[in-house]
């Protein structure tokens, strides 16, 4: 049979999951990162809202995980909601692994229901089809809340008995990992399969829980799944600036999608090894183009330099968390061994002195000087 698809005009999603508000960063307990850290998370998602306001979304779509744990404060929630409450599209909310739903008594959901009475936004934690009109179109969200934190297996099965009219858009929500994006050895996190999502019916998915992207912003045509990352990167673990999507369905369902940039932090790892391809002044260089205020630095410094260089380092080192939101630092660099510094460090004649002296004049020492030093110095003691 032949369907036509007639389509009054373009239906917009903002997609965004992982958002894990009231995560308190206790690794960096004590410093001014923390504080912002947690306001991040708050300040990102409002990015998000804005965003859909700016491109005039119809749906906010949150693929669970929206808060870190069922233990948030009345606080935390109403701050939450009253950032939600800006949307100028109707936002949907799924439980995800974290803020599952397991009843009515739950105090997490129960607080929010209560905040968002007479508004656009909706909890979707029934496993029941969510249908509404937009743009002269039926929509139909079919959405998979979490009902525990730990699941053997997907929710999505009750999807696939659903008989879908050709003529309504189907989008599925759900929350879990997804075969090849994740690792769940253990079968822990609602494990679903290309061909589990595909199977249901519906014509595409907006999931959460992998904090990476899904497809690459490069890609075209219709995926099967969207994942979005995490709104705010949240650890030194993610490179990514915090994204969400924007997806068009436009005529016969055919999809196009933009990557949308939310977040306003961001960490990074420097790992840096002097010696003699790569000096004090090429790290002066570097440091300098990283600098921004709201990055989070973590330095992993090894090698050798010359004790005025040494000297150097350490007085920079003491200057950057003024450059930074915050700097962590392993600093393992030890003294350059060369001539100048045998003749300094060891009396001649002495039998250390001899033994430097004679690895020093063979071609490329260095590396065999240091550890011959090493094993002359194991505490880093002078002889």
């Amino acid at each position: 049979m032949l369907y036509f698809y007639l389509f009054m005009g373009n239906v917009r999603i903002i997609h965004t999951a992982d958002n894990h508000i009231g995560l308190k960063f206790n690794n960096y307990s004590g410093s001014q990162a923390q504080g912002a850290l947690v306001q991040e998370r708050l300040d990102a998602l409002e990015n998000v809202v804005d965003a859909g306001n700016s491109k005039n979304a119809h749906f906010l779509v949150v693929a669970g995980d929206l808060f870190d744990s069922l233990k948030i404060s009345a606080k935390e929630v109403k701050s939450v909601v009253e950032i939600l409450k800006k949307s100028h599209a109707e936002v949907l909310v799924l439980p995800g692994n974290h803020d599952y739903y397991d009843g009515s008594d739950n105090k997490l959901w129960k607080m929010f229901l209560e905040s968002t009475e007479n508004t656009s936004i909706r909890l979707l934690h029934q496993s029941e089809v969510y249908r509404t009109e937009c743009e002269g179109e039926v929509i139909c969200f079919y959405p998979a809340p979490c009902m525990s934190k730990h699941h053997e297996g997907h929710v999505i099965g009750w999807v696939n008995d659903i008989q879908k009219d050709p003529n309504e858009i189907h989008i599925g929500i759900a929350h879990g990992n997804v075969d090849g994006l994740g690792v769940d050895d253990a079968d822990r996190y609602f494990n679903m399969s290309e061909s589990d999502l595909r199977a249901t019916g519906v014509d595409f998915w907006l999931l959460g829980h992998i904090h990476v992207p899904f497809p690459a912003p490069t890609s075209i045509g219709n995926p099967l799944f969207f994942m979005p990352a995490t709104h705010t990167p949240e650890s030194i673990k993610r490179k990514i600036p915090g994204y969400a999507w924007l997806i068009d369905v436009i005529e016969k369902k055919q999809l196009q999608f933009e990557q949308l940039t939310t977040g306003n932090l961001r960490f990074s790892r420097q790992i840096i090894a002097f010696g003699r391809n790569f000096s004090l002044s090429d790290f002066q260089r570097e440091e300098l183009s990283w600098r921004n205020p709201k990055l989070i630095l973590d330095l992993k410094l090894s090698g050798s330099l010359s004790e005025s260089d040494l000297t150097e380092l350490s007085e920079l080192l003491r200057t950057l968390q003024t450059e930074y939101l915050h700097v962590d630092f392993e600093n393992s660099v030890g003294v350059a061994v060369d001539s100048a510094f045998i003749q300094k460090t060891y009396a001649e004649g002495t039998t250390a002195y001899q033994w430097l002296s004679a690895i020093a004049t063979e071609t490329d020492s260095e590396l065999a000087l240091q550890l011959a030093y090493s094993m002359l110095n194991p505490k880093g003691k002078k002889s």
